[in-house]
Formats: structure tokens, sequence, C-alpha cells
């Protein structure tokens, strides 16, 4: 069984830095408009801007605007690639070493695999966890050295949220004949809605999968510190009756050297 940590932290910083990378996009206009009022910020077409205006503050701004984004954005799928990396890097080891102790439902190089599947490893990974949270938690519970439990609902909130994403990127809102109705009467853009909802659960899924994996590694490194104590006084144990068995070899030798010489002796 190999220390797992060092991999848990790096899948844990890249998790918070592309939270940051993702928040930043959101509020671009923000921090570049602080001075300037909020239907500005929200109204103002950049892009028009650049085509009509000349050479002023918002031809410039718009141009800054666009750079930036464009900067964030690389600067995010790159983030995104190096987490992914590291998250497979961790997710062999963590099930290899669980493999050690008692049985999975996924190997290392399936979990692996199947996490890597387009679109679809995104939701199989949510089972796989599972997996590993359940036989983690139960080979720990047997042992006696369970001390807090895993937050299972964190987890199936994050499983729900992303569903609840996936209809909001891919559902029309103006082809839902119940919320066209409900918008209607209440005068409201379900557009709008319907963005604002993506960005907010963009922002709020990482941050529930961070919790249920700080909770998870959490139990990971408590059983790696009791496995690796007890390898420890097994070794200690070992070492200990190895000195015994010497102990009583170099007594027998001694007491047979004794009967010999006495033998001799009376002869």
């Amino acid at each position: 069984m190999q220390d797992n940590t060092k991999r848990a932290n790096r899948v844990l910083f890249w998790m918070k830095v592309v939270i940051v990378l993702l928040f930043v996009l959101w509020f671009i206009p923000l921090s570049l408009f602080v001075f300037g009022s909020l239907a500005i910020l929200t109204e103002f077409d950049f892009v028009q801007s650049i085509m009509s205006s000349t050479f002023g503050f918002w031809y410039l701004v718009g141009i800054l605007m666009i750079i930036l984004r464009m900067f964030w954005i690389f600067a995010l799928l790159g983030a995104i690639f190096v987490f992914c990396i590291r998250y497979l890097s961790w997710l062999y080891r963590a099930v290899s070493n669980l493999r050690l102790l008692t049985t999975t439902s996924f190997s290392p190089v399936a979990a692996v695999l199947l996490t890597c599947i387009p679109f679809f490893g995104y939701f199989l990974n949510y089972f796989i966890f599972s997996d590993m949270v359940k036989r983690q938690e139960r080979y720990m519970e047997q042992h006696g050295v369970l001390k807090e439990r895993f937050p299972k609902k964190i987890l199936n909130v994050w499983f729900i949220a992303s569903l609840v994403l996936l209809i909001l990127v891919f559902v029309d809102p103006d082809q839902l004949g119940l919320w066209k109705i409900v918008y209607t009467m209440i005068d409201y853009n379900a557009s709008g809605a319907f963005n604002f909802g993506e960005k907010t659960l963009i922002l709020i899924i990482p941050i529930l999968y961070i919790k249920s994996f700080s909770a998870y590694i959490k139990q990971e490194r408590e059983l790696f510190r009791i496995h690796t104590e007890e390898l420890f006084n097994k070794r200690v144990d070992e070492v200990v009756r190895e000195r015994e068995i010497l102990r009583a070899a170099e007594m027998l030798r001694k007491s047979k050297g004794l009967e010999s010489s006495q033998t001799n002796q009376e002869e």
C-alpha cells in the first residue's frame, strides 16, 4: 500500500485553481469596470463597440475584455487538463490501495478508463467514487478504526446538481410549455434565468465535489496511517520472534556444549 497523500493534495489544489478561474472568468466585467454602473457592465456589447467606435475608452476596454477572456479561457482549459491528469493518477493509486485491503467493483485500470470516457465518464465517476467510499468505510468500520462517517448527502447533491446542469445546458427554455406559461405570467426572461442557473451550478458543483473528495482523502490518510502502524508492529513482532529463536538456539548450543564438556570430564 502506497501513500496517496501527495497525489490527493495536488488534486485538491488544482480543483481550487479551476474554481478560482471559473469565478474570475464569470466576473471579469466586474473586475474591469468597478467604477462603472451595473447596467453598463451587464448590457454593454464589447464586440459591437469595437466595430462601431473609433479610438477611445470603450474601444480599448472592449479589446482588453476580449484579450483577457481569451487568456482566461486558455488558462482554465490548461488547469482542467492538469487536474484531470492528477485526478486519474490519484484514482488509480486509490483503487489499487483499496484492493490490497478489500474488494472493489472496479479495478484500477477500469476506473481510470471509465472515467476517461467523454461525457459519460463524468457521471460514471459518481458510481466509481461511491463504490470506493462504501468499500473503504466498511473496511474501517469492520476493523474499528472509523472515526467519522463520509457525508454521502453531499456526494448525492453533487450528482443531482450535475444532472440539473445537464438539463439546463441542453434544454431550450422556450420549448418548455409549462415553464413558458410561468415566465410569461410573471414577465420574466427564461433564457436569462437558465443562463444564471448554469453559471451558478458550474461554480457550486466543483465546491460540492471538493467537500466530498476532502472527506474521502481524510479517511484515506487515516487508513494508510493505521495500515502503516500495523505493518510496523508486525515487523517488530517478527524481529522479536527472530531474536527469541536465536536466543533459544544459543541457549541450546550452550547446554549441549556444557553436556559434552561434562561427558569428557567423566571419561
